[in-house]
């Protein structure tokens, strides 16, 4: 994701340009997009159902664009996102189900499950990381319930 955490110093200029997708937190749509394409995939819950969303909007034949003078603000800390085992579990149970839904090669497939397992290695290992166990249990649970086809909101998460 370009300029991701960066500063806004007006780098991006004023005008409006194409992109491959954009977060739901700052979503505008015309109304005939959505009678064309459906809505956002239910299956997702949290996390990647914009960026499937915009895969199929394109696909359409409409554009993604950004208006960079816009602005949101959507209050949650880099930390709360990267201590929560439920933000591993939608992030890693909802990546597997975009590839499938989007078609993506063995190749990506392969790199995006050796992802996963050195990263779930890394917090194993690493004595620095070792307080991840929560995040563990949640990574394991997302892949079983992808592997099972288990989608949607989940009441019950791995809390540690």
């Amino acid at each position: 994701m370009l300029h991701l955490d960066e500063a806004d110093r007006g780098q991006l200029g004023s005008e409006p340009y194409e992109v491959d997708f954009v977060t739901g937190c700052a979503l505008l749509v015309r109304a005939s997009v959505v009678s064309q394409v459906g809505g956002m995939d239910p299956r997702f819950f949290a996390y990647f159902e914009e960026t499937e969303w915009c895969v199929r909007v394109r696909n359409a034949g409409w554009k993604i664009q950004v208006v960079p003078t816009a602005q949101v603000w959507h209050k949650i800390s880099k930390q709360a996102r990267e201590a929560s085992p439920q933000v591993h579990y939608y992030m890693t149970r909802n990546r597997l189900l975009f590839l499938k839904l989007t078609r993506a090669g063995w190749e990506t497939q392969a790199r995006t499950y050796l992802e996963f397992l050195r990263i779930y290695l890394s917090w194993t290992v690493r004595p620095r990381w070792r307080y991840k166990n929560s995040q563990r249990k949640a990574m394991l649970s997302a892949v079983l319930d992808h592997t099972l086809g288990k989608y949607g909101r989940v009441e019950t998460h791995i809390r540690g």
